[in-house]
């Protein structure tokens, strides 16, 4: 009985003693993110203008106080010319009851057991229309053309003349509604206040060779800004009937901002080239008493130096040598590669983890079909190489439409 314990105890622990470690290592370098839409390479500088669009909301806002008034005026004196017809419809009943009453009073009439005859009601008339008081819309306030200015720089191109031309046109701050939530109990109470939102932005970019890059209205979509806390509701409605002027203008400043910086984004990703950081994780085997891995050990040294080097120019050129060493070095290695059998120096395992640092290697010399072709074979040998590939993936996906767009 000893005997087989031992003997499951053993077998149990066999796959662990040929089982190879996998040296995780995260590294980070730097690399130039290339924009989906290419311009003309004869022009690297830009000219920003701003375009007061938010002016015209004004104006359209007054124009539509202005009908709204009108409106309500039309309906304001249909309702008292209706009311006047109605108070002169009930006074010329209550007229002819009083002429009568009087006449009687004057000839000595009496009524019933001898008394004095009882002078009719006075009618009840209809409360009258009130005069519409409409409020004044809230106008978008001056905006400062340095903030906009300011708050955009497009990567890889300087601000001057002579180049293409970017401009920005601020939208005017709409469809304004505040929501309420309340948290907690008792003295933890809250009343949280947050404002929804919009502000679109429209762009333009225009290069005198290709025309226009880019004609598109961006931030459609709904956005927030938070008011404040306060312990009770009634509180915030102080605040707003003391404040309220201010704190719309600290909502305008505040999703104004959020519209630079965003605009900022959407014209670096589209047009500029960002410098960008990558942290990735590329692999190599822990030491291991059965197998010698110095050559696994060589082949991550020289991915890592040459992934440093793709940052030294857009299209990686100062790193493509050093890429296709590594690239070299990991095929001969993968030569050994025996996915059936679990106790062969590059096994199943070792074999996924070379697969993906081979597909990070082909992605940056701009090989996306041998990237794909590495991260699917990792995938079908599944476990955490898998997951790391399905993560990747998405990423890659996206620098070989930028890729594409450039070479």
């Amino acid at each position: 009985m000893k005997t087989l314990l031992l003997s499951i105890v053993f077998l149990g622990v066999l796959p662990a003693v040929f089982a190879q470690n996998i040296d995780d290592n995260r590294i980070s370098f730097n690399y130039v993110q290339l924009p989906y839409i290419k311009v003309d390479k004869l022009f690297t500088k830009y000219d920003l203008k701003v375009v007061h669009g938010y002016q015209q909301g004004n104006q359209d806002m007054l124009a539509a106080h202005e009908t709204n008034k009108q409106i309500a005026f039309q309906v304001y004196e249909q309702n008292l010319l209706r009311h006047n017809r109605s108070v002169d419809s009930i006074n010329t009943i209550y007229y002819r009851l009083m002429a009568q009453w009087e006449k009687d009073v004057n000839a000595g009439k009496l009524g019933a057991n001898g008394l004095a005859l009882p002078q009719p009601a006075t009618p009840i008339y209809p409360v009258a229309p009130m005069f519409p008081v409409l409020e004044t819309p809230r106008l978008n306030t001056p905006l400062d053309e340095n903030t906009v200015l300011n708050g955009i720089g497009i990567q890889g191109f300087e601000r001057g003349f002579g180049g293409i031309v970017v401009t920005v046109n601020i939208l005017s701050l709409s469809n304004i509604f505040i929501e309420e939530r309340k948290t907690g109990s008792g003295t933890t109470t809250k009343y949280t206040y947050t404002a929804t939102y919009r502000l679109p932005v429209e762009v333009t970019v225009e290069s005198p060779t290709q025309g226009k890059l880019i004609f598109l209205r961006i931030l459609e979509g709904t956005q927030t800004y938070k008011i404040g806390e306060y312990s009770s509701a009634y509180d915030y409605k102080l605040h707003m009937l003391q404040n309220k002027e201010r704190v719309m203008n600290e909502l305008e400043a505040a999703a104004r901002a959020q519209a630079i910086r965003e605009t900022n984004d959407y014209l670096n990703n589209q047009i500029g080239y960002v410098n960008a950081t990558r942290s990735v994780e590329i692999y190599a085997v822990k030491s291991y008493k059965n197998y010698e891995y110095s050559d696994v050990t060589a082949a991550y040294t020289k991915t890592v130096q040459a992934l440093q080097l793709v940052s030294q120019d857009r299209n990686r050129s100062s790193a493509i040598a050093a890429i296709d060493e590594a690239l070299k070095m990991w095929g001969e290695i993968m030569e050994e590669s025996n996915t059936v059998d679990n106790k062969a120096r590059i096994n199943d395992k070792i074999t996924a983890m070379i697969q993906c640092n081979m597909a990070e290697l082909h992605a940056w010399k701009g090989n996306y079909d041998g990237c794909d072709l590495n991260y699917n074979l990792a995938i079908n040998e599944g476990g955490k190489f898998k997951r790391h590939a399905n993560d990747h993936k998405g990423f890659f996906s996206d620098q070989r439409k930028r890729w594409n767009a450039h070479y």
